[in-house]
């Protein structure tokens, strides 16, 4: 899903919080040990990540789709700029993962997001370049987004829990 703007920052222990990261959005999907990267227009990102696409196949789960966001960094800050700059020159890149939508042939999008993102971490191995994007439970919600605003981050993404 896109995310949707919103003009009050608010808090709720039924919602969860996570960074807004400015990159761009990856599914990637391995089906038997083979991974296909794929943006959210369905264009396929294996050739331009393929230092992703290595880390994934690494992975100990030979069956998941995984939803993220690739990122590179300029001053600690995620950067689109800067990973567009990937095309002329070398840019590390990260994968960072907030969701697991399939894992082993089960289909987890019914299950409420806690429940995914327990899931996701027992899933993976997180090590660079692919990433945990850590959440806050909603009581937090405001004080994350004064913390964004704080340290010029992109802003918060705020998800119903359940």
């Amino acid at each position: 899903m896109k995310a949707v703007l919103s003009g009050t920052p608010f808090s709720d222990p039924d919602w969860i919080f996570e960074r807004k990261l400015d990159g761009i959005r990856c599914l990637a999907i391995r089906d038997a040990g083979r991974v296909e990267l794929m943006s959210r227009t369905a264009r396929r990102m294996n050739e331009q990540f393929p230092e992703l696409v290595a880390a994934l196949e690494s992975q100990p789960a030979r069956d998941f789709v995984l939803d993220g966001e690739i990122v590179a960094f300029a001053n600690g800050v995620t950067s689109f700029a800067r990973l567009q700059r990937r095309a002329r020159e070398r840019v590390p890149v990260f994968l960072y993962v907030f969701d697991i939508p399939s894992h082993e042939g089960e289909d987890l999008r019914e299950l409420p997001l806690r429940e995914r993102k327990r899931r996701l971490r027992r899933a993976l191995d997180f090590r660079d370049p692919v990433r945990l994007n850590p959440h806050r439970r909603g009581e937090h919600g405001e004080e994350l987004y004064r913390e964004a605003c704080r340290k010029g981050l992109e802003g918060v993404i705020a998800k119903r829990a359940d």
